[in-house]
């Protein structure tokens, strides 16, 4: 379900005493920013059935505000002796809140009350929580031994542990759509997927050359982003497998540090990040390339989400800030690319919208089987003589053989 807003015009939605607009009168893009937290924002999620947004904060708490008005709903003491809290999360059905920090401890609270339900405690400093959709399950990652554990959600109880999952510190870990398997990111610079039913590592993502931070992935799960410390963001695609063969696809270099956040819509056609550069980026994943920068953060971006109606880029950073960005009137803007403005055109064959440095125009081509201009994809298509008759996904990749170095592209 989509977030319910009460106005078509985002203007007119009436903001809490804590929440202010802070665009240009003629801006494009419309920017509410809300305040509150008193310490670095370190995690952001949307609970859309409830118009909820989640933060959770080194000011050792977490708070649920209202979407649209910026109304802090309820405000959570998350009892972690001041400690960085990298991760706060939230069950879709909005009873159970759940927080991880450095003080090696994770814990559970009812979100009506407020109370500690139950605390789990590591042996190391957990860097990140996630819960699964069905809210039955969380999993933890941890610093010094790489372990993952999982527990059961309402008890507190310890399910699996899973050691040595990398070689390197865990910088994320969440479960797949269907919760069978754990994917995490590490410093030692890959991104793994551990299947759940036959308790091993099947799949080994390489490409970065640095710590990767956060993996993205799109409601059918056909494909993969990650986004890392090299400053780079890599695209896998499972439904045609060429990452195996030739490596992912390497987005254009747009930010200037490191990159710290990913999130790709339930289509897989957009995709925003954050980084320490102090940049949100939506990308154009159709055409490969970014549509547009924002900015107004003055400290690290932490994390970022996207609304399901692709409307909305939430961001949130160490300067204490919580900004929503409404881009729901970008989808035929300009596109700045190496400072040259670049229109935004149509294919002739498949009439989707591309950026024009996509453009192949060859008038001497010029038939109605192969048109002036094309996007990548017709172009792609045009060049194969015999069209792929089988379907790729994961279990396709299920294999321990799976460890080969996958070289750039």
């Amino acid at each position: 379900m989509a977030l319910q807003t009460r106005n078509t015009n985002v203007l007119a939605e009436p903001l809490a005493s804590n929440a202010e607009w802070v665009h240009e009168s003629s801006a494009e893009v419309e920017i509410k920013l809300y305040h509150g937290h008193t310490g670095a924002i370190n995690s952001c999620q949307l609970i859309e059935d409830k118009n909820w947004l989640i933060t959770g904060s080194n000011d050792n708490t977490a708070r649920v505000w209202d979407f649209n008005s910026g109304k802090q709903i309820h405000l959570y003491k998350l009892n972690h002796d001041m400690a960085d809290i990298p991760s706060v999360r939230m069950n879709q059905e909005g009873t159970r809140l759940y927080s991880c920090s450095w003080d090696k401890t994770v814990r559970c609270f009812d979100v009506e009350t407020g109370k500690e339900r139950w605390k789990g405690v590591h042996e190391q400093i957990v860097t990140n929580c996630q819960i699964s959709l069905d809210g039955k399950l969380l999993c933890s990652g941890t610093d010094l031994d790489s372990l993952v554990t999982i527990w059961d959600a309402e008890n507190g109880l310890v399910n699996t542990r899973i050691p040595n999952v990398h070689e390197s510190t865990i910088t994320s870990c969440q479960f797949n759509i269907a919760g069978d398997r754990i994917i995490t990111t590490s410093m030692d610079k890959t991104t793994k997927f551990y299947d759940l039913v036959s308790q091993r590592s099947t799949i080994t993502l390489k490409g970065h050359e640095g710590s990767v931070s956060q993996c993205a992935f799109n409601k059918f799960e056909r494909s993969y982003a990650t986004c890392s410390w090299d400053k780079n963001v890599l695209l896998y695609d499972a439904t045609t497998g060429s990452f195996r063969r030739e490596g992912p696809y390497v987005l254009p270099k747009v930010h200037e540090g490191s990159v710290a956040a990913c999130h790709m819509s339930d289509s897989g056609k957009l995709l925003v990040t954050g980084g320490y550069d102090l940049r949100v980026v939506l990308w154009d994943l159709e055409n490969m390339t970014h549509k547009i920068v924002l900015r107004g953060h003055s400290d690290w971006i932490n994390d970022v989400c996207l609304t399901n109606d692709d409307k909305w880029i939430v961001s949130v950073s160490s300067d204490c800030e919580i900004r929503l960005w409404h881009i729901g009137n970008c989808d035929n803007r300009l596109i700045m690319d190496n400072s040259k403005l670049l229109k935004i055109v149509n294919c002739h064959q498949c009439g989707k919208n591309f950026s024009s440095n996509k453009i192949k125009r060859d008038e001497g081509e010029a038939t109605s089987a192969a048109p002036a201009i094309l996007c990548v994809f017709c172009r792609l298509e045009l060049k194969q003589k015999v069209a792929p008759t089988h379907t790729y996904s994961l279990d396709d990749y299920d294999r321990p053989a799976f460890n080969e170095a996958i070289l750039h592209k």
